[in-house]
This record gives structure tokens, C-alpha cells and sequence, in this order.
């Protein structure tokens, strides 16, 4: 009697690499449970009994992501910089990351969430979860910068942190229509003409 299972030659770690990988590419509800079974060398029976299903595989990809690519946001808070050299880097390495030929281009917690159908609506949240904590950083840099005296007491945090947040998920989406790596810097660069008291 044959026996159904995944392959003996199965790496949990490699097949969510590459699913993160299709996912980030195509976004969630553009990717297929047979893209995904193709893309890992898997039966429909292999799949399920390796992730339960296409949501939860989205989950541990977003955690994937958010533990490599994501790591861009720790710089913010890095006590040992300056809050403007933190936002900086973190600007720097996002735009780097986002438009290197070695992984998908842009950011896979903007675009591979949006707009999903009324039974995926759970997806939506969690990748707007995701972003809420880069939104969460970025103002506890701002806040710091105004601490330190980098920014005027004055400053609206909100205002300020919305706009450097709109710069980062914007990045996402030039970086996918293939603007260069050079202009996005330059463009970040102007942006940080604004941290100044």
C-alpha cells in the first residue's frame, strides 16, 4: 500500500523560504494552492499535512519575512545612534533590501496583503498588524529625536511619523515599478532635510 507524506527529502525551511518567496512576489490571493504545491514539490495530501493550510503557510512566511527582511526596522531603535542616523539606516537598508535582484522587489508585509476577498479578511489584518509596527517604531525614533534635542519640542509626532511611514510603504511600490536604487536613496535623503530643529 503506497504511503502519502511529504517527500523524505522535505526542508521545512527551504520550502518556506520559497513560498515566502512566491507570496511576496505574487501576494496572497494571487498565489494558488497549486502554485504552491508546484513551487514546493508537493501533493495536495503533503501540503496539508505540512501546513494545515494556505493561511497558516501565509502566517509563518510573514513571520519569516519579518525576521529576516523586517530587521531592516531594528535600527530604530538602536540607543547607540543618533534617532535621525537611525532613521537613516533603517531608510537606507529598506530601499536596499526592497530593490535587490536577490529576493522579490518591494516589501512583502505592503504588498502581499491588500485587497483580499471578505474570507481573507484575517490576512488583511495581519500584515496591517505588521506594518503597525514599523509605524509604532518610526514614532518612538521621532520621539527620541525630540528628546534629544534633534527635533523641536513642538514637533507633531503623529505628522512627522506618518510621513516618514508614507515614505517607507511607498518604497514598495516604486521599487516594484523598477525605480532605481540611486533615486530612492536621493528621495530618502531629501526626506531627512525635514529632521532638523
Amino acid at each position: 500500500m503506497s504511503r502519502t507524506g511529504r517527500p523524505r527529502e522535505f526542508n521545512r525551511d527551504k520550502a518556506i523560504d520559497s513560498a515566502m518567496n512566491l507570496f511576496w512576489e505574487k501576494g496572497f490571493e494571487s498565489t494558488s494552492l497549486a502554485d504552491l504545491r508546484q513551487t514546493l514539490n508537493l501533493s495536495s495530501a503533503s501540503f496539508y499535512a505540512a501546513f494545515g493550510s494556505k493561511k497558516i503557510l501565509y502566517a509563518e512566511c510573514l513571520n519569516r519575512y519579518m525576521e529576516t527582511c523586517g530587521q531592516v526596522t531594528i535600527a530604530l531603535d538602536d540607543l547607540s545612534i543618533s534617532p535621525r542616523k537611525a532613521i537613516e539606516n533603517m531608510l537606507h537598508q529598506t530601499i536596499s533590501m526592497q530593490t535587490s535582484t536577490l529576493s522579490p522587489s518591494g516589501c512583502m508585509a505592503v504588498l502581499s496583503g491588500l485587497n483580499c476577498c471578505d474570507e481573507n479578511k484575517e490576512v488583511e489584518q495581519l500584515t496591517k498588524n505588521v506594518r503597525k509596527q514599523t509605524r509604532d517604531a518610526i514614532s518612538r525614533c521621532v520621539l527620541r529625536g525630540i528628546e534629544s534635542g534633534e527635533l523641536p519640542e513642538n514637533t507633531n509626532v503623529e505628522v512627522i511619523t506618518l510621513m516618514i511611514d508614507c515614505f517607507v510603504k511607498g518604497i514598495a511600490i516604486q521599487a516594484r515599478d523598477h525605480v532605481s536604487k540611486d533615486q530612492l536613496l536621493a528621495a530618502a535623503d531629501t526626506l531627512l532635510q525635514c529632521w532638523k530643529v
